[in-house]
Parts: C-alpha cells; sequence; structure tokens
C-alpha cells in the first residue's frame, strides 16, 4: 500500500507509474519498472547445475543423505547440505557428473578400484583398508542419459556394493557413473558427532 506524506512532500511504496523511495535519508521517486526474469547464459547454466544435482539430491534423500549425513545440520537440511558441498560445480557455472559430491568429509575413503557392470548389476569395489569395518559405503548410480538414480549400501568390510540395474535401459551403459562415499554413525558417546568421506567417482565400465 502507497503512503504519501503531503507535510514532507514525500511518497513511501507505488502510485500508479511511480514508486517512492529513500537513499541515505533523501527521499526520491522513480518510475516503476516490472521486475523481469533474465535468462542469459550464466543464469541458465546455474540452473542447469541446481536441477541437476537437486534431482539427484531428492532421489538420494530418504535413505542416503538424511540418515547419514554427519555431524548432523544444524541450521540447514541434509539436502541443502549436498547442494553447499557441490558449491565448486555452482562457481563453475557447468554440470559435470564426474564433479558431484554426494558427501564431503575427513573420513578416509580408499577410492573405487573398479565399477563395473556383472550379471545385471552395477558392482562398486574397493579395498577395506583405512577405517572402522562398520563404516558404511554409501554407493549411488547415475544413468546421465535418463536421469535415473539408483543407491545402496553395505559395511566398509564387505570391500563391494552391488546395485541391480533393474529399469535402466541397457542402452544407457555407456552413460552410467559410480560415486562411493563413507559414514560413520555417531557412537553413545556424546562427544561423538559422526563423520562422512569424500566422493569418489568413476564411469562405470561394461
Amino acid at each position: 500500500m502507497a503512503e504519501l506524506n503531503f507535510v514532507r512532500g514525500t511518497i513511501r511504496g507505488k502510485v500508479g507509474q511511480f514508486v517512492g523511495s529513500s537513499w541515505k535519508g533523501k527521499p526520491y521517486i522513480k518510475t516503476f519498472t516490472k521486475p523481469g526474469n533474465p535468462r542469459t547464459a550464466d543464469q541458465i547454466a546455474v540452473r542447469t547445475v541446481f536441477q541437476k544435482v537437486s534431482h539427484i539430491a531428492k532421489n538420494i534423500y530418504k535413505h542416503v543423505l538424511k540418515p547419514y549425513t554427519f555431524p548432523a545440520p544444524r541450521r540447514q537440511t541434509a539436502f541443502n547440505q549436498m547442494i553447499a558441498v557441490n558449491q565448486a560445480m555452482f562457481d563453475a557455472k557447468a554440470w559435470e557428473p564426474k564433479n558431484l559430491k554426494i558427501f564431503e568429509g575427513p573420513l578416509h575413503n580408499p577410492g573405487l578400484s573398479s565399477a563395473a557392470i556383472n550379471a545385471g548389476n552395477a558392482v562398486f569395489s574397493f579395498a577395506t583398508t583405512g577405517g572402522e569395518p562398520t563404516d558404511k559405503a554409501i554407493a549411488v548410480l547415475l544413468d546421465a542419459e535418463s536421469g535415473t538414480v539408483k543407491h545402496a549400501e553395505a559395511n566398509r568390510s564387505a570391500g563391494a556394493v552391488s546395485i541391480p540395474l533393474a529399469w535402466i535401459d541397457p542402452a544407457n551403459y555407456g552413460r552410467l557413473h559410480a560415486y562411493l562415499a563413507f559414514s560413520r554413525l555417531p557412537e553413545l558417546d556424546p562427544e561423538e558427532k559422526g563423520q562422512v568421506s569424500i566422493t569418489a567417482h568413476l564411469a562405470v565400465t561394461q
């Protein structure tokens, strides 16, 4: 609602095609310009990155991000935490599946020794050294062609995680990306906050 002060000769708010405001305590009037929705190349690129990352985050939120994000975010959701750890891609304004991060933290991640298709499964293999046997190995599979996202988990001691390829078109097998991260749940000690690892990536081989 516009506010007119005839005694002081000022206008606050929109009146017709004019907007009253102030700058450093001095009132001024300017013509009203309807806000636009600019779609510069940079804005479109950033939106594309956000759409890709948020799509994956939504698909793994319930079973991966929510139960395994540590330390647990206090002022943001686990979903927003994943968006935040991918800030480098937003800054680069370029969607690169190999640069996607599920988690980012100090827990040891030995990396993926292989990610290959075997008997209808994508098998993620990794070394079991460098952490606790009960650390959770979190595997995420992305079909970059269709956008299908699948996930599975196992203890670090297993040395491998398998994800069934059901619902993924064999024609897309050459566009599959494997991500591996580790999570250590908090223990009963109140000082233990839990932690996660960085994310390792490999293109899946057939």
